[in-house]
């Protein structure tokens, strides 16, 4: 046989083929449209068979909405700390992982030339005391009541130091001793007992006194001034001295939400100094973070703008813990938005009393916005999706409703919420036997299966 009559011979079996299917009344189509045709070619004479289905009321529940973001976990602060002074290291108190207080020395430095300094300004304020014949603590009530000021010049226990001061005191007895002899001068020239040129040296001799206790008590004010000169000195070097032991710093900034009566630590993540070595000024030594409580910062799109507010509850999660669950709080917002992510950023506060959590950690956070929102929901299993499109089947009067453009909103353990359309108060919704459902289709509602049958 050659390849023509082949061909004319599958035609004609391919057409008898096609014939007998259709004469049998065979349908390969299935699903809602097969179903559907099928109910209309039935006519008036034959009614289209109900389809079995499985129902479950529709309901109205109370349900958490939540912003689900991720972020980055951070220390509630985050410091480097640097030296204030230039010198050799003679001691490291910590390391890499320890937990240091506030207040706490992390390093020493070389202190001998810092004490010597600190001796050499002590003699020299000492030495103005001395001048000026007033003890220490009569000096530092002075600066107490009136400061370093000019106040402090021209008070009053400052012109009784000075007028008690032996330079003075030699002067004005001087003075007074001049002021005698040229009144006893003047007296006996009013007698004509003494020369015109007697009086006039003892009015000299006068005011040569006079000018010598005005400079004295001059020179005991600059003395005094010397001296609390001398005294800022003495308090730079003590300073100075103080600050070669570099101490972990005193936070000011607390959280209303630390963790109650617990010790506030720092942790060390970093240490970048060995005994023995020099460093120069403001040269970084350690690296701190305060642990507890820790700071997540997300990107909330700006969609939620409206939605997040400060002071509400947000759950935490780790993949370092993805059975556990941290309760948080938002505590600032950002007011505005970036251009480029449209976003905004939200802090939340995290307590991390055990210490569980690490700054610099990815975690997810659910920002609850509402903790009663009335939703519909209904069983997972009901929810159609086809192409992009979401429908369930209500059953009305012995027939399928379809109600498509559904949108979805929170999922819970075998349940959905449906928004979007307008669903009755109550009704029953198809949860098995839908893939044969088409708007109008009859169904007969069969109960379901018990568990184990």
């Amino acid at each position: 046989m050659n390849p023509s009559s082949w061909r004319i011979c599958g035609g004609l079996a391919a057409a008898a083929l096609a014939v007998g299917l259709s004469g049998c009344g065979g349908s390969t189509a299935a699903g809602p449209e097969a179903t559907k045709h099928a109910g209309a070619g039935a006519g008036a004479g034959e009614a289209a068979k109900p389809v079995p289905v499985t129902v479950a009321p529709l309901e109205h529940r109370t349900i958490e909405r939540t912003v689900d973001v991720i972020g980055s976990l951070r220390g509630w602060e985050q410091v480097t700390v640097g030296s204030k002074r230039a010198g050799r290291v003679v001691k490291v108190h910590h390391d890499m992982g320890d937990h240091v207080a506030p207040g706490e020395p992390l390093v020493e430095l070389d202190p001998i030339d810092a004490q010597l300094e600190r001796d050499e300004a002590d003699s020299r304020y000492l030495g103005a005391l001395v001048k000026l014949g007033v003890t220490r603590k009569q000096a530092e009530d002075s600066v107490k009541t009136y400061g370093i000021t000019e106040n402090l010049l021209n008070s009053r226990p400052t012109d009784e130091a000075i007028a008690r001061s032996p330079a003075v005191v030699e002067k004005r007895i001087a003075r007074e001793k001049a002021q005698q002899n040229l009144a006893r001068q003047r007296t006996l020239t009013q007698r004509g007992a003494g020369t015109a040129q007697e009086f006039e040296d003892a009015e000299n001799d006068y005011r040569a006194a006079s000018a010598a206790y005005d400079n004295a008590v001059v020179t005991a004010r600059t003395i005094i001034a010397d001296a609390y000169a001398a005294r800022v000195a003495l308090r730079k070097a003590e300073q100075a001295l103080t600050d070669l032991t570099i101490r972990a710093p005193q936070p000011q900034n607390m959280p209303p939400s630390a963790s109650g009566s617990a010790r506030l630590t720092y942790g060390v993540t970093k240490r970048d100094v060995s005994e023995g070595q020099t460093l120069k000024e403001g040269e970084a030594v350690f690296e701190l973070v305060i642990e507890d409580p820790l700071r997540l910062w997300t990107q909330v799109p700006e969609i939620n703008a409206d939605s997040v507010r400060v002071g509400q509850e947000v759950r935490v999660t780790t993949r370092a813990h993805p059975d556990m669950t941290f309760d948080g709080r938002v505590a600032r917002i950002s007011p505005s938005v970036d251009p480029t992510s449209r976003t905004f950023q939200v802090e939340t506060i995290v307590p991390n009393k055990r210490g569980l959590l690490r700054p610099g950690g990815l975690a997810r956070a659910s920002i609850i916005i509402d903790s009663h929102a009335q939703a519909v929901v209904v069983p997972a299993e009901a929810l159609v999706r086809y192409a992009g499109v979401n429908k369930i089947f209500l059953v009305e009067a012995g027939k399928a409703k379809a109600v498509s453009g559904l949108q979805t909103g929170v999922e819970g353990v075998g349940w959905i919420e449906i928004v979007g359309a307008k669903l009755p108060q109550s009704a029953d919704v198809v949860t098995t036997g839908q893939t044969h459902l088409a708007d109008g289709t009859p169904v007969v509602v069969r109960k379901p299966a018990e568990p184990g049958k």
